[in-house]
């Protein structure tokens, strides 16, 4: 499964798109389990996504996570993690 990084930064200063971020990854027709803000990086993380479009926009890129355990307390639980790093199709 893929994770999504949108970075709001990029989003707003270079395409001028002040959406919120779940707005926009609804429209481009992306599923994701669960959204974490990340305050300190201007950006919202998106878990287990589905049907990416082959191009996103460049303030969506992926979030290169082994383990979401290791990011317990940035936006997530233990049983959010857990659930993203078990989670089926």
């Amino acid at each position: 499964m893929k994770h999504l990084r949108f970075n709001y930064y990029i989003a707003v200063v270079d395409y001028n798109e002040r959406r919120y971020a779940c707005d926009v990854i609804k429209e481009l027709g992306i599923i994701y389990q669960y959204s974490t803000p990340q305050s300190l990086g201007d950006q919202f993380w998106f878990w287990n996504c589905e049907n990416i479009p082959k191009y996103l926009p460049r303030f969506i890129n992926e979030l290169k996570i082994k383990d979401p355990m290791e990011y317990v307390g940035f936006g997530l639980n233990k049983e959010e993690a857990e659930k993203i790093k078990n989670y089926k199709t």
